[in-house]
């Protein structure tokens, strides 16, 4: 998969004016669309990669075209490096056998730019690791994603997780010490 640094995703409420904004963006700008795909719930979603200036170009134009339809939209200059991997497919489960879990959280989100957006904080705010994320793809739109470490560190990233979600985020359960028999099995078993 392509990797930015940036990191540019566009929700739009409309599959056929979802069409019209890839359209737009990849005109205006010399980008890697990572996903260009209609979603659960009816919406389209359009992921790209790239220099910071060229992305944000390509947001602009992207975002123009949308207008109305535009549901919620994401720029990250410098996106946190780990997330790249989970972004390409809909379900991403990583190996989960590398020792004890101190604490687990699953943030769950409205949107994707949100659940990416939030992972990206968490990722950045303390040392955890961040095991899977499902964008859209049924689960009715919305999307969420897990993330593993000591129980301070799963805090501290939950806190930065909760306040760049907003009024987009819609739950965060953290599980301390989980059960040996859940961790890997939490979400994909």
């Amino acid at each position: 998969m392509a990797r930015g640094p940036a990191l540019g995703i566009l929700e739009i409420e409309l599959i056929s004016r979802g069409l019209v904004v890839a359209d737009a963006l990849l005109k205006r700008a010399e980008v890697d669309v990572l996903a260009s795909r209609p979603v659960s719930s009816g919406k389209h979603l359009v992921m790209l990669a790239g220099e910071v200036d060229v992305v944000g170009e390509a947001m602009a134009a992207g975002a123009d075209a949308a207008g109305g339809a535009l549901l919620d939209r994401l720029e990250l200059p410098l996106l946190h490096g780990p997330l790249w991997d989970l972004l390409g497919e809909p379900v991403h489960p990583q190996s989960w056998d590398d020792g004890p879990v101190g604490a687990v959280a699953v943030v769950e989100t409205r949107t994707v730019c949100a659940a990416v957006g939030a992972a990206d904080a968490a990722g950045k705010a303390a040392e955890v690791a961040l095991r899977d994320m499902h964008l859209a793809v049924g689960i009715a739109g919305k999307a969420f994603f897990t993330l593993t470490g000591e129980l301070h560190d799963v805090e501290a990233a939950v806190a930065a997780a909760r306040e760049v979600a907003g009024a987009r985020l819609l739950q965060i359960e953290v599980i301390p010490s989980p059960a040996p028999e859940l961790v890997g099995r939490l979400i994909f078993g």
